[in-house]
């Protein structure tokens, strides 16, 4: 070994050998670099074909490449006794690469321990609770902080008068933007600690469309929404999700499920009993199919809504469970109530207006009369 030292050395005057620090680090970044994939879906439950777990991919080998490239830079090419440049440059890296790297493998465990497990697409995952968001918010400021600490000290600002003109810079641009980050995460922590809105539920939001969703994750800064109408994902921030008016359709008070409710408007000439028997038929039409998600175990509530000037509104309700085929049921069964009213020979549509002619007024007689 001394020999090719010695020959390498004749070739290459400035050459000096690895420390075990140096080959240790350059180890991990290449065993990192190789075990990336698997690791980051482990972390963030992420499909390897998802577009946001491959740019996080790629930030996280660029990191490791980073400092790979330090490494071997400031090592065969700038090595110096004193601590130059390249020193620095490595030495901030790192200290940003292990803050990382703790917050992550902390809020990992935090949530273990004090998220709630659930089940989504047949995979057991934890989602966030106000007791593992708050610790993990406490956890990533003191990371935070102490990352800064040491890249101060990596930077060589030693002096009392940089380092905290450094640390109250940073406190002056947090307190600027404290009304574009505070209220989402202030919001966030409500939204965990009451209870109203869990990952999983579905919702239904008024002023937005009428949009029903389903909550798929609780963020620290927003919230993100499956559309189970459009299947698509919808971000909305936290402090505008508490903001607005959030129906929770997941929890029902009842144990019978969920009470829904269809309206149909029906002419004045259609008698009620053959109205009801229509309905009771469709109804039963419903029950026995399986993609329709109505409880079978309650009756049907036909009853009238209203009575307007062209036609009577009948409402029918009935109670489902099964929260997550809502918009499904609803399409069926007003499908089913459609094809029934037409065989029964029951119009749907909107019937003109009902005049009184003089032939059809009730004639009153005088004894009738106070």
């Amino acid at each position: 070994m001394n020999s090719l030292d010695n020959l390498i050395q004749t070739v290459w005057p400035t050459w000096k050998p690895l420390s075990l620090l140096e080959l240790g680090l350059l180890a991990v970044c290449i065993l990192l670099i190789i075990f990336s994939g698997p690791l980051l879906q482990k972390i963030w439950h992420q499909p390897a074909e998802s577009k946001r777990l491959k740019s996080r991919l790629k930030v996280f080998r660029a990191f490791n490449f980073l400092i790979i490239f330090a490494i071997l830079i400031n090592h065969f090419i700038l090595y110096t006794d004193s601590p130059g440049w390249a020193h620095k440059l490595l030495g901030v890296v790192m200290v940003i690469f292990s803050a990382f790297w703790a917050t992550q493998i902390t809020r990992y465990f935090i949530r273990r321990r004090y998220g709630k497990q659930r089940e989504f697409n047949n995979e057991k995952i934890f989602s966030e609770t106000y007791n593992s968001r708050l610790l993990s918010l406490l956890a990533t400021i003191f990371i935070i902080v102490v990352a800064f600490v040491g890249m101060i000290q990596v930077l060589g600002f030693k002096s009392l008068l940089e380092a905290g003109g450094m640390i109250g810079f940073i406190g002056v641009m947090l307190a600027l933007t404290q009304a574009a980050w505070a209220p989402d995460i202030i919001s966030g922590l409500i939204i965990l600690n009451s209870g109203l809105v869990d990952e999983g539920d579905v919702i239904e939001l008024d002023g937005e469309g009428d949009i029903i969703a389903m909550v798929y994750k609780t963020k620290l800064f927003h919230t993100e929404l499956l559309n189970v109408v459009n299947n698509h994902r919808i971000m909305l921030g936290n402090a505008k999700l508490r903001g607005m008016l959030l129906q929770n359709l997941s929890k029902f008070a009842s144990a019978k499920g969920l009470r829904e409710v269809l309206r149909f408007k029906i002419g004045y000439e259609v008698p009620e009993g053959k109205i009801r028997t229509c309905f009771q038929a469709a109804y039963d039409k419903a029950i026995a199919d399986e993609r329709i998600s109505i409880e079978d175990n309650h009756e049907m509530e036909l009853r009238v809504f209203d009575t307007g000037d062209y036609a009577v509104e009948w409402a029918v309700y009935y109670y489902i469970k099964d929260i997550r085929n809502l918009v499904r049921t609803r399409q069926l069964f007003r499908a089913e109530i459609l094809s029934t009213c037409e065989e029964q020979g029951i119009s749907l549509a909107t019937p003109d207006l009902q005049h009184i002619t003089p032939q059809s007024r009730i004639t009153v007689s005088r004894n009738d009369m106070v």
